[in-house]
């Protein structure tokens, strides 16, 4: 039986990192943490029988591939690039231009022909290879959040319910 989001219903979930020792211990019983790809809840489900070997890759997240314009700015820089991922919490994309880890960058993701681009307020550098950077999205509004989440739902051919107010993506 393949777990389900509690909150939206929907299937695209993804087994996360176990925090703390009830969890841990829980897993013992077949109960490990999921993590709703589309609208970011957090959650147990029973599975019997199943174990999970360690996770390599400790995103929460996961990246769609994807090509579309991004626009963003910072306090010393202003450019474009060309995403190439995209999840609900974050994105990379690839750029020419120089730019630092940790930096906070404003950006405009033009993901939709036509269509207003979705604004993240905030996100953060997390990782730069080859040209690649990494963001997380820290501060969106409510608004380009939930088409965000739309958005995520459409390329993997989901339907989502609204986001609730108050969830945010957490990594």
């Amino acid at each position: 039986m393949r777990p389900k989001c509690p909150r939206c219903q929907s299937i695209y979930v993804r087994r996360t990192h176990r925090v703390g020792t009830l969890e841990q211990l829980i897993s013992a019983f077949y109960v490990y943490p999921f993590r709703c790809q589309l609208c970011s809840a957090r959650f147990t489900f029973f599975q019997w029988g199943v174990r999970y070997s360690q996770q390599e890759d400790l995103r929460q997240y996961e990246r769609i591939g994807v090509q579309f314009a991004v626009l963003f700015s910072s306090s010393q820089t202003v450019g474009k690039g060309v995403a190439t991922d995209v999840s609900v919490a974050d994105c990379a994309f690839e750029t020419p231009l120089t730019l630092k880890q940790g930096d906070t960058l404003k950006l405009e993701l033009y993901a939709k022909s036509g269509r207003p681009p979705i604004v993240v307020e905030k996100a953060v550098i997390r990782s730069i290879r080859k040209g690649i950077v990494g963001v997380q999205f820290t501060e969106v509004s409510e608004n380009d959040k939930a088409r965000l989440h739309r958005f995520v739902g459409d390329l993997i051919g989901l339907p989502i319910a609204p986001v609730p107010q108050s969830s945010s993506p957490a990594r």
